[in-house]
Formats: structure tokens, C-alpha cells, sequence
């Protein structure tokens, strides 16, 4: 094993002496060679303890840190899919409201000209019974027209709402 021995020197240097040394009061300290002393061994050790705590505790605050974000993120692809589920919704209720108008105004049509046929039938204006039926057939034939235009769009309303 190989000893350092020093003596305990105290340098100065100002202008005059530059790079003089004087010895205070020679003591000889012996100090073991590539072995610190054992309060440096016991700081070492607690600022590496204190370290490993620190870095355990961060490692656990940045883990929770993930969590919470993965969560968060959770959160905001739930409320994006239920945004647009009713988004959706909302656009087919929108279609079915056009729909149901559109039938209304052709019933409201279709009793109209019925009820203008009773009365010319009554007043017997039978000629005018007939063009009025004529018209009503006409209404009819294009009512069933457009329904049939619009039931495919319906039927995919109703598909995506199954969905």
C-alpha cells in the first residue's frame, strides 16, 4: 500500500513573492494513496444517497406527470367522438325535419284539392271535379317521385345512426 506525506504549506501570492511558499508549522499528515478520508466517504455517500432519493422522487412525479397526460388525452378523444356522434345526429335530425316538412306541405296540398273536389262535386261542377282530381293525381305521382329520391339519403341517415 502507498502513503502520501505532506507537509501543510500555506502559499502566497502577492506581487513580491510570487510563487513563494513558507511552511506555518510542519506537521507530517499521512493519508492512505487512492482512498479518500472516511468523512469524505460518509459526505459522499449521504449526497449520493440524497441524490438517489431526489431522482427516485422524480422519476415518480414525472411517471404520475404521464399518466395524468395519457389520461387527459383519454378524456379528449371520449369528448371528440361524443362531439361528433351528436354532430351527426344533428345533421340526419336536420334531414328528417326537411323531410317531414316537405311531406306536411304535400298533405296540406293533397287536402286542399280534396276538399275543393267535394265541393265542386257538391255545387255539381263535375267538370271541374275532374281537372281538379287530375291535378290531385299529378301531385301524387310527383310526391311519390320525390319520395323515392329521398329514401336512399334516409336509409343512410338510419345506418349511420345504428352505427
Amino acid at each position: 500500500m502507498a502513503f502520501i506525506v505532506s507537509l501543510n504549506k500555506y502559499c502566497y501570492k502577492n506581487k513580491r513573492e510570487r510563487g513563494a511558499c513558507r511552511i506555518k508549522s510542519p506537521k507530517l499528515t499521512v493519508q492512505r494513496l487512492g482512498q479518500p478520508s472516511k468523512t469524505k466517504t460518509r459526505r459522499r455517500s449521504a449526497l449520493k444517497e440524497k441524490m438517489v432519493a431526489k431522482l427516485l422522487e422524480l422519476k415518480m412525479e414525472m411517471k404520475e406527470i404521464s399518466e395524468e397526460q395519457s389520461s387527459i388525452k383519454e378524456g379528449q378523444r371520449q369528448v371528440k367522438e361524443t362531439f361528433e356522434a351528436i354532430e351527426s345526429e344533428c345533421k340526419n335530425l336536420r334531414k328528417e325535419t326537411m323531410i317531414i316538412m316537405q311531406q306536411s306541405a304535400y298533405t296540406r296540398l293533397r287536402l286542399a284539392f280534396m276538399f275543393q273536389i267535394l265541393k265542386a262535386r257538391e255545387n255539381e261542377d263535375f267538370a271541374k271535379a275532374a281537372e281538379l282530381t287530375n291535378a290531385l293525381r299529378k301531385l301524387i305521382a310527383k310526391q311519390n317521385q320525390n319520395d323515392h329520391s329521398l329514401e336512399p339519403t334516409a336509409e343512410a341517415g338510419d345506418e349511420q345512426m345504428a352505427k
